[in-house]
């Protein structure tokens, strides 16, 4: 979990899982230290923060719509709420409105507790059902204790019955999804059970279950439906695989199937099909420094079986909200890029019963979205702006849903898998039998040698005509072969079937092509101070392939076709640029090595801070992304200063001093910003950094080695002040590593602002690196912990040294280290840091 996603700041919102990853570091993660009683009712709501929208004071995490009404279900938050202060009391409420008025609220709410209304469902009557958590605000264990439970509330407004669930923790905070529904007797609600001991299906009314089962697997529900004859349940089993339940009326398993894919899709939710199959839809991700996230939609037959699965905007960035279903397909709403000011980009997407794209559409939301409801021709999307700042605004809007359709998805063959050789995940594969009219294969993943499963079918090809087509974006890396329908292997040559076979002669296979991340040699580049160019490298098992790199700034903004070229002309196997998917690409043909190294003319960018993505079209939807980080300051009059408040460190054996970083100069202020800090030799030392500056995102590195040890970090969507500003403590504590051994002595960590970016989006230029000495001391009992003796020695965490002359730096000459946006980690080598 990365340090961004702790949970005092609005563990609330939590429950949609869209807001969790704005949580600033420096929050204190919430647990109780005892136990959090069931959720009392209240009829009046207290006043929260600024609120302008037909919900009132209600900031919305699920919204329902009927003829003549909304009721949505979200949270309150108290008067002066801080996403920085203590743990603080939250309530949860519901809310029904007519014609943009309050007709009634219900709250719900505890002492020293976060309440919250993860989801609502309206019944045929106007009957209103709500799912309702409550977890203590006090620090403690983790996980927080919790109680959920399904509330019913009349059309009025008022509460007859409540439920208590058995539920996980996670099923108690929602995940973002509908697992609750009106039936025609009461509601039905669909959760998994705490410890992975299953997930539980029940049907409800008058507060009492008529009935309830219990599924023997450990996944997470994240959609429910009501079918014509019972129920479709669908989620994600280790986190990874979609999983799929399909039952009676009264919850008998008619299908139970886990579908085995690419790693990381998350199910959001899933629409049943005429011929008693499912659309599967949700949020493919690849981690790493070329994190993605993008939607994906997969086709089951009425045995569970996949027919097709296709990933959409692999470029795009964006986690799908909500799925519903359009026509003989599914209506998408995708979200971009959390944004907590400013907008954020939505994109309604159509996807038809074969797998092509109808449309997709895209549309701007004042903020981060929380909720989402969509109609037949309709969507309806609700969220909070401003919520860092302390002065939220809830904001709503109503988006039409498009009707044309383009059919834009080309399905086209990439390859014929030849047997004995390799195909590449994300490339469309062609097989062909002339002779084979009407006959049915089987296309078989095979054990590899850590593998327990046997040989298993993955996709039956019928070949009435004489070719098939199929798409391996989502099929898991392996050996496959390609079987007739004696059960026979059959040896492929470019895809065509030439004879049956051994099974060694005939399987194929089909490998991945990884791009963990882009390389840097350097992140800053000072074109003002005469630097210029940024190596960039990659490696990939595969050769001979296209790469497509783009550019976008942190407004979102395409690098031009003319700064492409200018920055990628110089690049062995540059072929010009060309239109993608509506953005400007540069293409360039890679040969038979397996390393890419391209250096860049990053000067040739306008200032700003750039993400650089290198993919390879015909395998980027299975995971062929990459992303780098390049930031490119052209204007030597923007300068800032670096100053410590302490000229040196004193630190004791088995504790740390620290120092307050503050930047000067930055007078447009900051949104975006990196440090870093180095150490070699003995004794051994190490910095950490702790960034304390209000940001929806912060990310932190480490390493440490043998003589060696680096710590970087990062923010992106600060909102700080403009000119002096403190951002942050640079600390320094004994550490072993390995061999190491912890000595007095004197050593110096290199401490360097890497870079800074203003509100305007245009980079600062940087000081030179501050050298920072250290003394390591034999330590003192004299002291209490946390509190500086007369030398300015600290016992465990604190601040010590000298601060009779600040250390202090300015200039334009700088460098950097290249960071991670993905969690805190800590690796056993040390790279060297970029310059």
């Amino acid at each position: 979990m990365s340090r961004e996603q702790t949970a005092c700041w609005l563990a609330a919102l939590m429950v949609v899982g869209t807001l969790a990853a704005v949580v600033p570091a420096g929050a204190t993660a919430a647990g109780p230290s005892s136990p959090a009683g069931p959720a009392d009712a209240s009829a009046a709501a207290p006043v929260g923060a600024q609120s302008h929208s037909p919900y009132g004071d209600v900031v919305p995490t699920a919204i329902e719509k009927t003829d003549d009404a909304t009721v949505a279900g979200g949270v309150v938050l108290p008067e002066n709420y801080s996403v920085r202060a203590a743990p603080q009391t939250v309530n949860g409420s519901v809310v029904r409105v007519e014609d943009d008025r309050t007709v009634w609220e219900r709250t719900f709410s505890t002492v020293n507790a976060t309440t919250q209304v993860a989801e609502v469902a309206v019944g045929p009557d106007g009957d209103v059902y709500a799912l309702v958590s409550t977890q203590s605000a006090q620090i403690g264990s983790y996980p927080p204790e919790t109680t959920t439970e399904v509330v019913h509330l009349t059309p009025e407004g008022d509460l007859t019955w409540r439920y208590e669930l058995n539920a996980s923790v996670g099923a108690a905070v929602g995940a973002g999804g509908e697992t609750l529904r009106a039936t025609d007797q009461g509601v039905a609600v669909v959760h998994a059970l705490p410890g992975g001991d299953g997930v539980r299906l029940a049907e409800l009314t008058g507060g009492d279950a008529i009935w309830t089962e219990t599924y023997g697997i450990s996944a997470e529900p994240t959609t429910l439906r009501a079918t014509d004859d019972g129920f479709l349940v669908a989620g994600t089993t280790g986190y990874a695989n979609p999983w799929v339940l399909q039952t009676s009326a009264s919850g008998a398993v008619e299908l139970n199937r886990t579908v085995r894919g690419s790693v990381d899709q998350r199910v959001v939710g899933a629409v049943p099909t005429d011929d008693g199959g499912v659309l599967l839809a949700g949020s493919r991700t690849t981690f790493g420094d070329g994190a993605t996230a993008n939607a994906w939609v997969s086709r089951l037959d009425d045995d569970g079986v996949t027919r097709w699965s296709r990933v959409y905007g692999s470029d795009a960035r964006s986690t799908v909200q909500g799925v519903a279903p359009h026509g003989d397909g599914v209506l998408l709403v995708e979200r971009g890029e959390l944004a907590t000011r400013g907008a954020t980009t939505v994109r309604l997407r159509g996807v038809g019963g074969d797998g092509a794209q109808e449309f997709v559409e895209s549309t701007e939301f004042d903020g981060t979205t929380t909720a989402t409801h969509v109609g037949d021709d309709a969507v309806t999307l609700a969220g909070v702006t401003n919520l860092l700042a302390g002065n939220y605004t809830v904001n709503t809007a109503t988006v039409d849903v498009p009707r044309g359709g383009d059919g834009e998805y080309a399905f086209e063959a990439d390859a014929g898998p030849p047997s004995n050789e390799t195909v590449y995940r994300g490339q469309n594969l062609r097989f062909a039998d002339p002779s084979a009219t009407g006959e049915t294969y089987e296309l078989v993943r095979l054990p590899g040698e850590h593998d327990e499963f046997e040989p298993h079918v993955v996709r039956r090809l019928a070949f009435e005509d004489d070719e098939v087509l199929v798409e391996s974006a989502t099929l898991p890396a392996g050996e496959y072969v390609l079987r007739n329908a004696d059960g026979e292997p059959v040896v492929l040559d470019d895809g065509r079937v030439t004879e049956a076979g051994e099974r060694s002669a005939a399987a194929f296979e089909l490998a991945s092509q990884d791009f963990f991340h882009l390389e840097t040699n350097r992140t800053f580049v000072d074109a003002a101070a005469g630097q210029d160019g940024v190596s960039l490298s990659l490696h990939s098992g595969r050769t001979d392939y296209v790469l497509h790199a783009s550019a976008t700034d942190s407004d979102g903004e395409s690098a031009s076709a003319e700064e492409l070229r200018n920055a990628f002309e110089a690049v062995d196997g540059f072929d010009g640029v060309e239109t993608v998917d509506g953005r400007e690409v540069a293409r360039i043909e890679v040969g038979d090595d397996e390393e890419v190294r391209m250096n860049v003319s990053a000067a040739a960018f306008d200032a700003g801070l750039y993400e650089v993505t290198v993919a390879s079209p015909d395998t980027r939807e299975a995971g062929g992304v990459a992303t780098g980080r390049v930031v490119v300051a052209q204007d030597a009059g923007r300068e800032v200063g670096v100053s410590l408040n302490r000229s040196s460190l004193t630190v004791p054996v088995d504790g740390s001093a620290a120092a307050n970083v503050t930047l000067t100069g930055v007078d447009d202020g900051i949104t975006a910003l990196s440090l870093s800090a180095n150490r070699t030799g003995e004794p051994a030392v190490r910095p950490r950094l702790d960034l304390q500056v209000n940001a929806s995102r912060i990310s932190a590195g480490i390493g440490i080695g043998g003589g060696e040890a680096t710590t970087e970090t990062t923010a992106f969507e600060a909102n700080t002040p403009n000119g002096t500003v403190e951002v942050g403590v640079l600390e320094v504590g004994t550490e072993r590593f390995g061999d190491e051994t912890v000595a007095t002595g004197n050593n110096t960590v290199a401490f360097r602002v890497d870079w800074v970016v203003g509100e305007d989006g245009i980079p600062y230029s940087v000081p030179e690196t501050i050298t920072v000495p250290v003394e390591v001391v034999e330590a003192t009992n004299a002291t209490a912990p946390g509190e500086p003796d007369e030398g300015g020695v600290v016992g465990t965490d604190g601040e010590g040294g000298s601060d009779s002359d600040d250390s202090s730096a300015s200039g334009s000459d700088g460098g950097s280290a290249s960071g991670s946006d993905g969690d805190s980690s800590e690796s056993g080598s040390v790279a060297a840091p970029d310059r």
